[in-house]
């Protein structure tokens, strides 16, 4: 690497210009450390970032950060996930029915319809998840290359 400096996984919470001009000093035993820094990480915050966060949303009354938008975001791409399974299956039927009748069935257009929703619904989910751990997305396909969330075959 020419010149810098490598950074570990997490980021860091949301800078203020200009910047901030107070510091606090933590101190706390391994096990606490080791609690706080697995709680940073589900975040996508360094240690010190979400200690500051947890403190402010604890003085403010509000809640601190967390993992619950990652998990409620993952139930939805579970749920949109099987819908599109379930859409395969109607492709194999409808091109089933294609070959022996040589007309489509006269269902594949709901189907297409309900599936298309189920995408775009993805790809919502995709990039409310891609905020929720600040990673850029591209509408539909995410920077990172996430297998599986590629949004390839539709527009």
């Amino acid at each position: 690497m020419s010149g810098q400096r490598r950074r570990t996984p997490g980021r860091d919470r949301v800078h203020v210009s200009p910047g901030r001009n107070r510091q606090v000093k933590l101190r706390c035993t391994d096990e606490e450390f080791i609690a706080l820094a697995e709680a940073a990480r589900l975040a996508g915050l360094t240690v010190s970032g979400y200690a500051a966060e947890a403190a402010l949303a604890a003085a403010r009354g509000v809640e601190a950060p967390s993992i619950a938008p990652v998990r409620a975001a993952l139930v939805e791409v579970m749920a949109a996930r099987s819908q599109v399974r379930r859409f395969a299956i109607n492709v194999n039927q409808a091109v089933a029915a294609l070959h022996a009748t040589g007309q489509p069935p006269e269902w594949l257009a709901g189907a297409v319809a309900v599936t298309s929703r189920a995408v775009a619904r993805l790809d919502d989910v995709a990039a409310d998840l891609a905020a929720a751990t600040r990673r850029p997305v591209r509408r539909g396909r995410p920077v990172t290359g996430t297998p599986g969330l590629t949004g390839e075959g539709h527009s």
